[in-house]
């Protein structure tokens, strides 16, 4: 994504300095494997998305924020939604909505680990909706 280097500056300093959590991006396997779930629902004219995950990832690390961006039909960044979690968050969720059919929504957690393990921070990520849906495995 042209643009994913703008939520990049709503990091810690600490994270900066390492370069960010490493990006992992979702797939219907690996989601389940990891405890997400992602989830569609039409809202009347608007598609609601949302992303739940574990309150720590496989590292301990836990949950720090949430967020979420909508592409255009070129796959252009339009606008990006960070939220910090609160440390006790049981499960912490990205949650959004869109209404032109012809953009798509990115959804993400972050998890970001302490001073000394910040290599292990993570950034988990359904970066468009629309192909997840399309790659859904069929029942």
């Amino acid at each position: 994504m042209k643009n994913f280097a703008l939520s990049m500056l709503f990091l810690s300093a600490h994270a900066l300095a390492t370069g960010g959590p490493e990006i992992v991006e979702l797939t219907h396997s690996s989601a389940n494997e990891l405890g997400f779930t992602v989830a569609t629902k039409l809202e009347g004219l608007s598609t609601q998305v949302q992303l739940k995950g574990p309150a720590k990832n496989i590292d301990s690390c836990p949950a720090s924020r949430s967020g979420t961006f909508l592409l255009d039909a070129e796959g252009q960044e339009l606008m990006v939604h960070i939220t910090e979690l609160p440390p006790s968050q049981e499960q912490p969720e990205a949650l959004g909505y869109y209404i032109n059919k012809s953009h798509t929504m990115g959804v993400f957690i972050d998890y970001i680990c302490s001073q000394g393990s910040l290599a292990k921070s993570k950034r988990y990520t359904v970066p468009s909706i629309s192909n997840w849906l399309i790659t859904r495995p069929s029942n």
